[in-house]
């Protein structure tokens, strides 16, 4: 079913009896940027929970879920949200998001909310646009502004600041200056948010046709050093503070990871991959190191690696995309280095055995990492680039490294070793494959077996320091 039918389902539900309805939100903002939204929000100056709860019976809908706290009930329907709301207004206790709840008109209710570009309703029944806040005028000069004062709109929630900058950022506008100093001024209430929601916006904004906006607004108001300190210490001159002027020849780390997200977004969707080109350099103001005016950052990489492992289980990220992001971070050097180096046969064999299926999502962040001025310097790297990926693709067809498999599995491993689960089966049976795969070793059942009874002490004090390193 088509959102507009839903609409219109809604509306003669309505005139049937004898109520009005506003619709408001989002699908009413994105309609008017002729954008398209999959989300409906109802209001109306009545008991929402009775109406949805007769809508959906009438036509045959999923049976709504409740919200009584909040007068509010969610039925969805293929895949299209509608949400029905008593019109309500809100007093925030001084520690916490969650308001005290009370009726009110219709324009009361669009008083309460965010910003003016959200505060907009249609009557359903007459087609009256409401536009108290002039939401529309700012929908046309682009501007992101509150309906009341801001200090009280971004204290009461100060989740409304970084939603804010998510709307500037999604739809490229501007914030109004009073605003901006609103959200300056209350950005220390962002303590009283769940990491979830954080973490939810984080997300959204890694969303947006060039993210970089969301981030320079994030570091411009404060709230970057609270929700990403680590991303936020790339533009820290603290530890730089003894270097002198000469010394400096690195970019600016924060411009160049607001560059490389950029790029990378041009390229992919996958939000994942995008919150691994913001954190790659992460390690890098942690391994700066100056010795006769060279500067370098030795071992960033891995870093960073473990820095990200921090702020993903921080923002609740899921374990596989955890790793896939630890990866990229891992490796996002490995490309360019390979590609100065004009590998062997066998070295790009074990390359492809350690990045496995994310080499596409690898390459992708390798390119998006060349933010030089030089234009010169950049063709030539990318073209570097696709003759290594050119050599990773033949090697690839012709010894079917994706669909390798170790002759012996980690069951054999701890019996020969008399090892018990763990990291350290792990480290041995990669070195084993790198063994295969460099062609040092056949990849037969009973050769591997006998390289492991001989070489039993060997392999582990490798593998421990491996685990130890990592």
């Amino acid at each position: 079913m088509e959102i507009e039918e839903i609409i219109e389902k809604i509306r003669k539900f309505a005139i049937e009896k004898k109520l009005t309805v506003y619709l408001v939100g989002g699908y009413l903002r994105d309609k008017f940027l002729r954008r398209k939204s999959k989300d409906v929000d109802i209001v109306m100056e009545f008991d929402a929970l009775k109406f949805a709860k007769e809508f959906s019976e009438k036509y045959g809908f999923p049976e709504p879920v409740f919200y009584g706290r909040f007068g509010t009930a969610m039925v969805e329907v293929d895949g299209i949200k509608i949400e029905f709301a008593t019109c309500r207004k809100e007093s925030y206790p001084e520690d916490s998001r969650k308001p005290e709840v009370f009726p009110a008109t219709i324009y009361e209710d669009l008083k309460r909310r965010d910003f003016t570009i959200n505060a907009i309703a249609k009557n359903l029944i007459t087609g009256e646009i409401i536009d108290p806040f002039d939401g529309k005028k700012d929908l046309k000069r682009k501007i992101i502004r509150t309906p009341i004062d801001p200090d009280k709109t971004f204290y009461d929630d100060p989740l409304r600041i970084l939603r804010g900058i998510r709307f500037a950022a999604r739809f490229k506008f501007k914030i109004e200056e009073r605003t901006k100093e609103g959200m300056k001024k209350n950005v220390f209430r962002l303590k009283i948010v769940s990491i979830e929601r954080i973490s939810e916006e984080i997300m959204k904004m890694l969303e947006a046709t060039q993210p970089s906006i969301a981030f320079y607004l994030l570091e411009e108001i404060g709230a970057l050093q609270l929700i990403l300190p680590e991303v936020s210490a790339l533009k820290d001159k603290d530890n730089l503070i003894d270097i002198k002027p000469e010394e400096r020849q690195w970019k600016e780390l924060f411009t160049h990871t607001m560059k490389t997200l950029d790029n990378i977004s041009k390229h992919t969707k996958n939000v994942y991959l995008r919150l691994a080109a913001l954190l790659h350099d992460i390690g890098k103001p942690k391994t700066l190191r100056i010795e006769k005016g060279k500067v370098s950052f030795h071992g960033h990489e891995f870093v960073g690696e473990r820095m990200a492992d921090s702020i993903c289980k921080r923002l609740k990220i899921g374990e596989k995309e955890t790793e896939f992001i630890k990866k990229m971070i891992r490796y996002h050097l490995r490309p360019h280095l390979l590609a100065k180096e004009n590998p062997t046969d066998r070295g790009i064999r074990r390359f492809i055995k350690e990045v496995g299926k994310d080499m596409k999502s690898l390459f992708i962040l390798a390119r998006a990492d060349l933010t030089s001025q030089n234009p010169q310097r950049v063709r030539e790297a990318l073209e570097r680039l696709d003759n290594l990926e050119k050599r990773i693709k033949e090697v690839n067809k012709r010894d079917k490294i994706s669909s390798f498999k170790l002759a012996i599995d980690g069951f054999d491993i701890m019996e020969i070793l008399d090892l018990k689960p763990g990291k350290i089966v792990g480290q041995v049976k990669k070195y084993l494959e790198n063994m295969v795969l460099e062609g040092n070793l056949p990849n037969k059942k009973r050769k591997l077996k006998k390289f492991l009874k001989e070489n039993k002490e060997e392999i582990l004090q490798k593998a421990y320091e491996m685990v130890s390193y990592t």
